[in-house]
């Protein structure tokens, strides 16, 4: 489940006056069924969507969640994953997890504009995090991060917002406060250039990760939502002048599975700044394809940046197992690029630091 489908989901319960609860996984030591930013939403009758793994675990929290939900309360609750511990819940897993139980009131309007605005930031091509401020979980409050629009006031250090602007959830204490912090969106689009059964089975694959995906092929008939519904989107275009009909920015990527027209792409997109770029062919393909643009005047520097053979190398063979092994090597990619670029400078960080502010979010 996507976070755009949880939101949508919230929504849909919150406007219609239903009262939820989601149940977040906030924090984990050791081993668990499923890390930070794990999400399920409960309503009267039960789980509505999402999982935080399963089990005894995901059944108790259910019924909790519905307790929270009868007496309008949100709760933080920890649960022991070991055998015979005393609150033994049968699971073998060796950690612990900490869940937050958020009460999310129906017809609320604060909440209503909360959640559409975290609905439209999944569509902005930029980073973004979710801040809810957990020191009385009874009085939480949340509010957007957006790194490069960064609200006014958000009162938190340098040192802070590097600490909870990370890639994955993260609970942190700070200055008094407990804030829980995750990731919603990514900046950059991925340009799949080709749109044949291997961009069939990679596209949803990154959009469940979080990726963007752009569709781009010459063959009308390939270039459709009734193949790619979740791409964000399709364009039918000439090979011949990419440049002319798209922009590539530094934190886009770049995925070439066209075979016929691969080298006719890395031509003109060789030398682009970007994230990544990478090509599908055999090893020999490859070299005859590095060999080629080498003898036209591309340098060392720009063929070492070029993930041919595209992928991790996990022995893939179907266009299914070709697609994990990119999206497993792209995760990878963003990951580390996103290290390298945590600063104070591109996240737009103010030195000072007077609390996390409570009149913002719900």
């Amino acid at each position: 489940m996507t976070i755009k489908e949880l939101f949508t989901a919230i929504l849909e319960k919150t406007s219609a006056g239903e009262d939820t609860v989601l149940a977040t996984i906030v924090a984990e030591i050791g081993s668990s069924p499923r890390s930070a930013g794990a999400h399920m939403l409960v309503g009267k009758n039960g789980r509505i969507c999402g999982t935080i793994g399963g089990g005894t675990l995901e059944y108790q929290s259910i019924q909790l969640a519905q307790k929270f939900l009868e007496h309008q309360i949100s709760r933080r609750k920890i649960y022991r994953l070991y055998a015979n511990d005393e609150e033994d819940l049968g699971m073998l897993c060796g950690g612990d997890v900490e869940i937050f139980f958020q009460c999310i009131a129906g017809k609320d309007e604060k909440n209503i504009s909360l959640i559409q605005e975290i609905l439209a930031t999944l569509d902005m091509d930029e980073d973004s995090w979710l801040f809810t401020d957990l020191t009385d979980p009874s009085d939480w409050s949340m509010r957007l991060y957006r790194a490069h629009n960064p609200p006014q006031g958000i009162d938190l250090s340098g040192h802070d917002l590097m600490a909870l602007t990370r890639n994955k959830g993260v609970l942190v204490k700070t200055a008094g406060r407990c804030i829980y912090s995750e990731p919603i969106n990514f900046a950059g689009k991925v340009f799949i250039f080709g749109a044949g059964h291997v961009a069939q089975a990679l596209e949803p694959v990154l959009t469940t990760v979080g990726f963007r995906c752009v569709i781009f092929d010459n063959r009308e008939e390939f270039v459709s939502r009734e193949l790619f519904p979740t791409a964000y989107d399709v364009i039918c275009g000439d090979y011949a002048g990419i440049r002319h009909q798209i922009t590539i920015r530094s934190h886009d990527y770049i995925v070439i599975v066209t075979h016929a027209y691969d080298l006719a792409v890395l031509r003109q997109l060789i030398a682009v700044d970007c994230v990544y770029i990478g090509v599908i062919g055999s090893q020999g393909k490859i070299a005859a394809v590095k060999q080629q643009l080498h003898a036209e005047g591309v340098g060392e520097a720009r063929l070492n940046k070029l993930n041919a053979p595209i992928g991790i190398k996990i022995r893939s063979e179907t266009p299914e197992e070709i697609a994990i092994s990119i999206a497993g090597e792209m995760i990878l990619r963003r990951a580390e690029s996103r290290q390298a670029t945590r600063s104070s400078a591109t996240l737009g960080i103010p030195e000072n630091r007077t609390g996390f502010p409570a009149d913002h979010g719900v």
